[in-house]
């Protein structure tokens, strides 16, 4: 009998920290899991023939909502989307962030990309992210505190946009936001979980004002340090990169127990870029457009879509070939990419079919041994939103503090990115050749957001589309234009369908039914993307928002 309970312990003993272990594992993967409350289903997908928004969240649906009724743009009711978003969802982007823009412009039929990603301070270190023994630091380590927060570059994007294109004062599209700010707000499913199981945020912040969601996550939350800060960019939007804001995100990065090196300089002196937006025809005629480089989203997808078509008759129904597919844009992510003013890459080659077919063969013969460093960099925090306003004009954004609420660092109502830890954290690769994206002073990480619109063969808009989820990103965004482009799916359907993605060898997938077909080992995860789909049918405006997340669509 005593040998019995002995086994037994010792069983449940093993049992407990494999749990344990497995939970660890589960959160590094996935920092963000599947909302809980359920939308209204009414809100989740509508048509519509006026104008159209889909947010991550209903806070900030409705705000872009009521600014396009009254007769803005996709430039204004964009700023007010962010503002809103960064305050309801904040653990995954804010004024702390980068972001990146794919706008379309009916008047002059020309598409722009905005590029407001964060910069490495000009007095950065390559070696910021080993320890001393040259190994890589592990995730957390360099992403908690000042050492991985790039310039943020959000507001200043958004600035730059709404100058551009927008028909409202930049002071009253600000304006709701300040109002709802001010009125506080009941926090949202994805922000409760988020700050529940939060486990670096309150140890540097033990008195932080997101501690009343853990307690009482029913009551109004406030934040309004928050209020004033936006008071402050609607009356001169300056005053946030030169002014006391700046001051005190300078000084919280570097007094941070992990400091960063991020200077006023760097904050003043970051301009966003606008240029025209990366654009490719497929053999079926779409035109895919989104961001280039230091995004690699774009050109990863097109990558993938060019293969699709290549193999289209063998991949109908060979899950094993998808995946091999993104397992070598991944690859080629990882060793050519990065921020086109340091490194001098090829773009027309690498969307060159005969290139990528020839290479493809290779890499499936090549007897890969790779593994992912940190699993956390591939499945981090974001968000996404698409927009069309009565004047036609579209506009597809995702915009990011990283990883779950960033490097946690917390001032004037906003955290700051870990933007930084998109660089590689080796300096060099296992044969002694540098990484293209190593760490540099002065360059832009390299980053997987997608927001994409896409034309029919008539050159009209036919459709924009977006998600968050860090790397995953790239296999979020093509499951969905396989099932629209190529399958003839419904949006809803292309959403919803299980996710699934292979990097380094890696193979995740959202549901058993995907892991029962697979041929090799899957490891099932919440992939939690958050696609945002608006497509052109006839006259109307189809749209749909993940149900994994809080997002809503609303239009007219």
């Amino acid at each position: 009998m005593k040998k019995k309970i002995i086994f037994f312990l010792f069983t449940l003993f093993s049992i407990l920290i494999n749990q344990a272990w497995s939970n660890d594992i589960y959160q590094s993967v996935q920092p963000e899991k599947s909302s809980e409350v359920k939308i209204d289903k009414s809100l989740k997908s509508g048509t519509f023939k006026k104008f159209v928004v889909v947010t991550a969240n209903d806070y900030a649906t409705k705000i872009g909502y009521d600014i396009l009724e009254k007769g803005g743009t996709v430039a204004d009711a964009a700023v007010a989307i962010q503002l809103t978003l960064g305050l309801v969802e904040p653990q995954s982007s804010g004024l702390g962030g980068g972001v990146f823009l794919t706008y379309y412009d009916k008047k002059t039929n020309k598409t722009v990309s905005f590029d407001g990603r964060e910069k490495a301070p000009k007095i950065f270190k390559e070696n910021i992210f080993l320890n001393k023994d040259g190994n890589p630091k592990k995730f957390f380590k360099a992403v908690v505190g000042g050492s991985a927060v790039g310039t943020p570059s959000t507001l200043k994007t958004l600035y730059s946009f709404h100058k551009s294109y927008g028909s409202l004062h930049w002071s009253e599209v600000i304006k709701p936001v300040i109002e709802f700010s001010s009125n506080g707000f009941f926090p949202p499913d994805r922000l409760i979980n988020a700050v529940n199981k939060e486990k670096y945020l309150f140890s540097i912040y033990p008195n932080s004002i997101y501690k009343s969601i853990k307690t009482n996550p029913k009551k109004k939350f406030f934040n309004n340090d928050y209020t004033k800060t936006l008071e402050k960019i609607s009356k001169n939007m300056q005053s946030f990169y030169e002014g006391r804001i700046a001051q005190d995100i300078v000084s919280v990065v570097r007094k941070s127990n992990n400091p960063g090196l991020l200077n006023l300089d760097d904050l003043k002196l970051y301009m966003p870029e606008k240029k025209a937006a990366l654009c490719k025809t497929l053999k079926n005629n779409y035109k895919i457009c989104g961001p280039s480089l230091p995004s690699s989203g774009t050109i990863c997808i097109i990558q993938a879509l060019i293969l699709y078509e290549f193999y289209e008759e063998k991949l109908k129904d060979n899950l094993n070939e998808l995946l091999e597919i993104l397992n070598f844009v991944y690859s080629i992510r990882d060793d050519q990419l990065a921020d086109p003013k340091f490194v001098d890459v090829n773009i027309e080659k690498l969307l060159n079919e005969k290139y990528l077919v020839k290479n493809y063969e290779k890499f499936k013969k090549l007897k890969k041994k790779s593994f992912i460093h940190n699993f956390e960099e591939v499945f981090s925090s974001t968000t996404h939103f698409s927009l069309i306003d009565k004047f036609n004009n579209v506009l597809s954004a995702t915009s990011s503090i990283e990883s779950s609420f960033g490097s946690r660092l917390f001032t004037n109502g906003f955290f700051l990115n870990n933007q930084l830890t998109d660089f590689s954290f080796k300096i060099t690769n296992d044969s002694g050749v540098l990484i293209k994206n190593r760490p540099q002073a002065g360059k832009k990480p390299l980053s997987s957001m997608s927001p994409l619109i896409i034309f029919d063969n008539n050159k009209n808009f036919y459709m924009t589309v977006g998600s968050p989820g860090g790397k995953a990103i790239i296999s979020y965004v093509f499951k969905s234009l396989v099932s629209t482009l190529y399958l003839n799916k419904n949006i809803e359907k292309a959403i919803n369908e299980p996710n699934y993605i292979k990097i380094k060898d890696k193979i995740f997938v959202e549901t058993d039914s995907l892991k029962n077909i697979i041929k090799q080992n899957a490891l099932k995860r919440n992939l939690t993307s958050g696609l945002a789909i608006i497509i052109k049918k006839k006259k109307n405006f189809e749209a749909a928002a993940d149900s994994r997340r809080d997002g809503t669509v609303r239009g007219n």
